[in-house]
Protein backbone atom coordinates (compact mmCIF):
# COMPACT_ATOMS: atom_id res chain seq x y z
CA UNK A 1 0.00 0.00 0.00
CA UNK A 2 1.64 3.58 -0.80
CA UNK A 3 0.80 6.29 1.07
CA UNK A 4 1.74 10.19 0.82
CA UNK A 5 4.82 8.84 3.15
CA UNK A 6 6.92 6.32 1.84
CA UNK A 7 8.21 4.85 5.64
CA UNK A 8 9.50 1.38 3.84
CA UNK A 9 11.97 0.87 0.83
CA UNK A 10 13.84 2.77 -1.13
CA UNK A 11 11.78 5.76 -0.17
CA UNK A 12 12.97 7.10 2.80
CA UNK A 13 14.62 10.06 1.68
CA UNK A 14 11.58 11.00 0.13
CA UNK A 15 9.44 10.93 3.06
CA UNK A 16 12.29 12.95 5.20
CA UNK A 17 11.75 15.96 2.17
CA UNK A 18 7.81 15.64 2.10
CA UNK A 19 8.03 16.00 6.00
CA UNK A 20 10.34 18.70 5.91
CA UNK A 21 8.51 21.34 3.46
CA UNK A 22 5.10 20.73 4.95
CA UNK A 23 6.70 21.72 8.05
CA UNK A 24 8.02 24.25 6.64
CA UNK A 25 5.32 25.02 4.92
CA UNK A 26 2.90 25.14 8.16
CA UNK A 27 5.75 27.13 9.76
CA UNK A 28 5.54 29.31 7.06
CA UNK A 29 1.99 30.08 6.71
CA UNK A 30 1.83 30.61 10.75
CA UNK A 31 -0.08 28.28 11.12
CA UNK A 32 -0.17 27.12 14.80
CA UNK A 33 -0.33 29.59 18.02
CA UNK A 34 2.25 30.04 20.50
CA UNK A 35 1.15 27.28 22.81
CA UNK A 36 0.89 24.62 20.09
CA UNK A 37 4.54 25.87 18.88
CA UNK A 38 5.76 25.32 22.35
CA UNK A 39 4.23 21.78 22.83
CA UNK A 40 5.97 21.12 19.37
CA UNK A 41 9.17 22.47 20.13
CA UNK A 42 8.84 20.04 23.48
CA UNK A 43 7.88 17.40 21.05
CA UNK A 44 10.64 17.45 18.75
CA UNK A 45 13.61 17.34 21.59
CA UNK A 46 11.74 14.58 23.35
CA UNK A 47 11.75 12.77 19.45
CA UNK A 48 15.29 14.01 19.23
CA UNK A 49 16.61 12.31 22.55
CA UNK A 50 15.28 9.01 21.35
CA UNK A 51 16.96 8.90 17.97
CA UNK A 52 20.02 9.50 19.91
CA UNK A 53 19.46 7.13 22.45
CA UNK A 54 18.70 4.92 19.92
CA UNK A 55 21.64 5.65 17.42
CA UNK A 56 24.16 5.38 20.31
CA UNK A 57 22.35 1.72 21.10
CA UNK A 58 23.29 1.04 17.40
CA UNK A 59 26.34 1.77 18.12
CA UNK A 60 27.21 0.31 21.35
CA UNK A 61 25.61 -2.88 19.50
CA UNK A 62 28.04 -3.17 16.47
CA UNK A 63 31.12 -5.10 17.88
CA UNK A 64 33.22 -4.18 14.42
CA UNK A 65 32.83 -0.77 15.18
CA UNK A 66 33.21 -1.26 18.82
CA UNK A 67 37.16 -3.41 17.99
CA UNK A 68 37.90 -0.85 15.44
CA UNK A 69 36.74 2.62 17.63
CA UNK A 70 41.01 3.43 17.80
CA UNK A 71 41.39 3.53 14.19
CA UNK A 72 38.74 6.51 13.73
CA UNK A 73 41.48 8.41 15.21
CA UNK A 74 41.86 11.82 16.75
CA UNK A 75 41.20 13.38 14.04
CA UNK A 76 37.36 12.00 13.98
CA UNK A 77 37.10 13.42 17.29
CA UNK A 78 38.44 16.68 16.19
CA UNK A 79 35.86 16.98 13.75
CA UNK A 80 32.93 15.72 16.03
CA UNK A 81 33.97 18.60 18.19
CA UNK A 82 34.39 20.83 15.46
CA UNK A 83 30.20 20.11 14.20
CA UNK A 84 29.48 20.19 17.36
CA UNK A 85 30.79 24.05 18.11
CA UNK A 86 29.96 25.15 14.76
CA UNK A 87 26.30 24.02 15.53
CA UNK A 88 26.79 26.01 19.02
CA UNK A 89 27.96 29.27 16.87
CA UNK A 90 25.35 28.95 14.23
CA UNK A 91 22.15 28.50 17.08
CA UNK A 92 23.75 31.35 18.80
CA UNK A 93 23.74 33.82 15.99
CA UNK A 94 20.17 32.63 14.76
CA UNK A 95 19.16 33.22 18.22
CA UNK A 96 20.56 36.71 18.31
CA UNK A 97 19.41 37.44 15.17
CA UNK A 98 15.82 36.70 15.65
CA UNK A 99 15.86 37.64 19.62
CA UNK A 100 13.07 40.24 19.41
CA UNK A 101 11.42 38.32 16.98
CA UNK A 102 10.77 35.34 19.63
CA UNK A 103 10.87 37.54 22.70
CA UNK A 104 7.77 39.72 21.07
CA UNK A 105 6.01 35.50 20.34
CA UNK A 106 6.54 35.04 24.09
CA UNK A 107 4.69 38.14 24.90
CA UNK A 108 2.07 37.15 22.45
CA UNK A 109 1.58 33.57 23.91
CA UNK A 110 1.08 34.44 27.57
CA UNK A 111 -0.91 37.18 26.75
Amino acid sequence: MRGLFFLWGDRHLESIFISIAAGILFGWLDVFNYKTKKNLNRLSTVALLIMLWCLGAKIGCDEELLRNLGLLGFRSVIMAFGIIAGSLALLWFVTRLFADDIRTEEQEGKA
